[in-house]
């Protein structure tokens, strides 16, 4: 991911709605044209104090700035939504987050007490505004989304009033338990800060001025008042992505899960991208082969800038080393949502241990289909040919298919999303592993051939000398990996075909043909539409485009339409 800071933006456009407001205003508006100038004099002295690293200075010079922008919107000095107004919330909104930039990386900040500084024969005192949606202190740093150069996700904001960050809580060994279920980036989240209140006193002769700022959750939080109005609560949804993402690349890490397992299963598990909230429905999405979290990418700065969505759900994602047997995936994605409900809903009373709504791609959508599917013993009828109990292997590994073949659906899952999923096995499975992969990855077949190698089998082949057990129908001679578990004939994709949905789960299925528009007989180019149609879906949509169906802009709309109808049912 192409992501760069920008280090003189802020400082570039404020003095930019400066000159324009003073432009505009010089002629009609005296009163606003003074003002401006003071703003533009304190600007150009805080840029010069920064340049010669007086960085309390330069943060008194930019949070006064603000300051003045903020006393003109409350004195009315510019007309309501005129070209003017907009001006100064530009001003204000580039002056603040510039002075919020040097104050979060401040480590009197994280000190007990106010934040105070002096500057020409003045005191000025920072104080976070008890309203505040967040503790300034559990960020360890902000940096200005305006500052934020990045290419590959989607641009997601909302204009209006604050200064727009986002906000990074690190990764730190004192952390591990908190951020067990977190990024190994840490968190990144969209915040806005306002000023909430300016006072002036005189204490022992010396001028101070006390500032309370506000640090505001711009997700939950839709707009703020200022004087009698009501102004948008700036932000930005896709800055956090970026940043978090910068220096990642897709298709390589997707390789890394599909060749490294060993290594990638270290990083396996579900992991949530904002603070657990008890009360909202969590969302979990799940990648496909040869895939990684990064391609929800655009589309959760998408479901975070629809408020009515935003503050109804929170999103997680699910990742595992993509070339493990799916049932190895699948009771991996069990275990670590009992992980996660033992840690944050161990009395089951959220929506975490009672409504869940699921969503996968490709390979992803068929463990979607494994948590609300009811498999009974249709399953290991396809392996066995004797009852498990039969079977001539010791107690551990008895048990250990047992958990793999025998569980019950997700009680929790009530609604599931299905985008180009194989539910009934893929034809391009039965190509070699390396000539299916090189198509997925794009990547070369003799790239592929040369690092190929097996991760791991449901059961263990030299449990007899020919790599055989009396017993089973399946050939367990050669290493399984997940492109075998999704042949047409593999035990998996028949066992569901002949399997029931469990009782009152709503599901939905999202389906691409390449634009061809010829469905039943079409394909995304990777599975066909005959494996992907599910009978009995309360939605079925049909989208001009390939095997990356949450990339297309009717994909995302219905994703929209069905959380949305999930949270009003």
């Amino acid at each position: 991911m192409s992501v760069r800071l920008k280090n003189g933006a802020l400082i570039r456009e404020s003095l930019e709605s400066a000159r324009v407001l003073e432009d505009l205003a010089s002629e009609r508006n005296p009163v606003l044209a003074t003002t401006t100038e003071r703003c533009i004099q304190l600007l150009r002295d805080a840029k010069k104090q920064e340049t010669f690293g007086f960085h309390d200075n330069a943060s008194v010079g930019y949070l006064k700035a603000a300051v003045e922008a903020r006393g003109m919107l409350l004195r009315n000095e510019a007309a309501p939504g005129s070209r003017e107004e907009q001006e100064v919330i530009d001003l204000h909104n580039h002056s603040l987050a510039k002075f919020a930039e040097i104050w979060s990386n401040d480590p009197r900040r994280l000190q007990p007490g106010p934040y105070r500084f002096s500057y020409r024969g003045r005191e000025y005192e920072i104080e976070q505004s008890p309203k505040s949606d967040y503790d300034s202190h559990f960020f360890d740093r902000g940096v200005a989304t305006a500052s934020i150069k990045g290419k590959g996700v989607v641009d997601k904001h909302r204009d209006g009033f604050g200064a727009s960050l986002v906000g990074i809580r690190e990764q730190r060994p004192e952390r591990a338990g908190e951020l067990e279920h977190f990024s190994p980036r840490g968190l990144h989240l969209p915040v806005t800060l306002t000023i909430e209140g300016v006072h002036t006193e005189t204490v022992g002769g010396v001028e101070r001025q006390r500032v309370s700022i506000a640090v505001w959750d711009p997700v939950q939080r839709e707009s703020i008042r200022l004087g009698g109005r009501t102004y948008p609560l700036k932000a930005d949804f896709s800055a956090p992505m970026e940043l978090a993402l910068k220096g990642y690349n897709e298709v390589l890490s997707g390789l890394e899960g599909f060749f490294d397992a060993r290594d990638r299963i270290e990083q396996a598990g579900i992991y949530l991208l904002e603070p657990y909230d008890p009360d909202r429905i969590p969302v979990i999405l799940t990648h496909g082969l040869i895939s990684v979290p990064v391609i929800w990418r655009d589309l959760v700065p998408e479901f975070l800038s629809e408020p009515e969505i935003a503050k109804r759900y929170q999103f997680m994602v699910f990742t595992y080393p993509s070339s493990y047997p799916i049932l190895k995936s699948a009771k991996l994605y069990r275990s670590e949502l009992e992980e996660l409900r033992n840690k944050y809903d161990p009395e089951g009373d959220d929506a975490l241990s009672t409504d869940v709504v699921a969503i996968g791609h490709s390979m992803g959508g068929v463990l979607t289909r494994l948590l609300v599917t009811d498999l009974d013993d249709r399953l290991w009828k396809e392996i066995g040919e004797v009852p498990l109990d039969e079977l001539p292997v010791d107690e551990a590994t008895r048990e250990l298919v047992r958990g793999l073949v025998f569980f019950e659906p997700d009680p929790a899952v009530n609604r599931a999303v299905f985008l180009s999923a194989p539910h009934r096995g893929a034809e391009m499975a039965t190509l070699s592993a390396a000539d299916l992969l090189s198509r997925l990855a794009k990547f070369p077949s003799e790239v592929i051939v040369a690092t190929l190698e097996s991760t791991g089998d449901v059961l263990d082949p030299s449990t007899n000398p020919d790599g055989t057990i009396p017993g089973l129908k399946v050939d367990i001679s050669r290493p399984v990996t997940s492109v075998q578990s999704l042949r047409p004939d593999s035990p998996v994709s028949v066992a569901l075909a002949t399997s029931p949905f469990k009782p009152g789960v709503k599901y939905h299925s999202i389906i691409g043909d390449r634009g061809k528009g010829n469905t039943p007989d079409s394909s995304d180019g990777i599975v066909e539409y005959w494996s992907s149609h599910v009978p009995g879906a309360e939605s079925e949509l049909i989208v001009p485009t390939g095997h990356s169906t949450y990339t297309h802009e009717n994909a995302v709309a219905d994703l929209k339409r069905i959380l949305r109808a999930h949270a009003g049912r």
